[in-house]
């Protein structure tokens, strides 16, 4: 298997509400275990960044059907490569909406990783977006 991630941002259709989120996690959820894709999408300030980790050729054609989705637009790849080992492999899709985080700790997250103090994933690097997505990943698994 060719291990791969791929971590993308786009910005958020205008009026997108909790009720679609949830339809977005299951959907993905549900599929993505069944095609060993592992994941996290973080969803603020109007826009999204998610990393897939899975088969090379299964993250692509996922990656593929979820560019035209016309939930979002401005799809734009931040990182793609080949992969050792998962980062986020207890979850077949995590969603975290950071403006339900506590003001304090998500500028504090968003500044740590991107020197800007609103989440804007599209002004982001592949490294940068990483970073953030792991960290924030830790916080999930604290709290749980």
């Amino acid at each position: 298997m060719n291990l791969t991630r791929l971590i993308y941002a786009s910005v958020a259709r205008t009026g997108m509400d909790y009720a679609e989120l949830t339809s977005i996690l299951r959907t993905a959820g549900e599929h993505n275990a069944a095609q060993g894709i592992t994941g996290i999408l973080c969803v603020g300030n109007g826009a999204f960044l998610q990393a897939l980790e899975g088969d090379r050729d299964v993250v692509n054609r996922l990656y593929n059907r979820i560019i035209p989705d016309p939930r979002h637009s401005q799809c734009t790849i931040l990182r793609y490569g080949r992969i050792v080992s998962r980062s986020f492999n207890e979850w077949s899709m995590k969603l975290v909406g950071l403006d339900d985080q506590p003001t304090a700790n998500r500028r504090a997250l968003v500044l740590r990783h991107s020197g800007r103090a609103d989440f804007e994933p599209l002004e982001m690097s592949g490294a940068q977006a990483f970073a953030f997505l792991e960290e924030l990943a830790l916080v999930e698994r604290r709290a749980a």
